[in-house]
């Protein structure tokens, strides 16, 4: 089958508070002003805007399917965008790698699609966060953003977890915004040691 568009993956990856889900809206509001069908989709597990919709920190919202987590959240994406000539994904880092969701969007890119990921770097620990490193194996262009750290105002590429504001550590899942996470470069970030409690 003759396709008459190249299909490529591009990955949008950086700490929280970096920008990942407004460049991702922006690359699929350009598909649609070109006249393109879009598909967009998002875990259940953030639903900490909205239920149907991805939104960014600035409230900037565009409907999106919501999925599980699983392999069949990951089946029915690619099920789902067969009309699509465009697919976005947001908060990738959720889909425990074992689900395949890199597999699946890189093939989605084969179909002739362009597939837009926004994927968190790493996560509170600053360790990499579910399948992220596959999808930069598998891209055809990464874009890795920074924050601003809430400590020094320097560049940041690490996502702090924090309570009170003292740092903190725990599962590597637990959805929050600003009450929970801020953003800290490499001299700001605090690593978990055996001197911080777990919480």
């Amino acid at each position: 089958m003759v396709h008459s568009k190249k299909g490529k993956m591009v990955i949008i990856m950086g700490p929280m508070f970096s920008g990942k889900t407004s460049r991702l809206i922006e690359y699929l509001e350009r598909e649609m002003i070109a006249g393109r069908n879009i598909s967009l989709f998002k875990p259940r597990i953030d639903s900490r805007y909205s239920e149907s919709e991805v939104v960014t920190h600035k409230g900037i919202r565009l409907p999106a399917v919501v999925l599980d987590t699983s392999q069949d959240g990951v089946r029915i994406l690619r099920e789902s965008v067969m009309n699509s000539q465009a697919v976005g994904v947001d908060e990738a880092q959720f889909w425990p790698l074992q689900t395949e969701l890199p597999r699946v969007l890189e093939e989605i890119a084969f179909m002739g699609k362009t597939v837009y990921v926004s994927v968190l770097n790493r996560d509170h620990k600053g360790e990499p966060f579910g399948g992220a490193m596959e999808l930069l194996a598998r891209a055809d262009l990464v874009e890795s953003l920074s924050a601003v750290c809430a400590k020094c105002g320097d560049d940041a590429y690490f996502t702090q977890r924090v309570l009170a504001g003292k740092e903190v550590f725990g599962e590597q899942v637990k959805v929050g915004g600003k009450e929970l996470y801020e953003p800290r470069c490499r001299s700001c970030f605090v690593r978990p040691s055996a001197s911080y409690p777990a919480h």
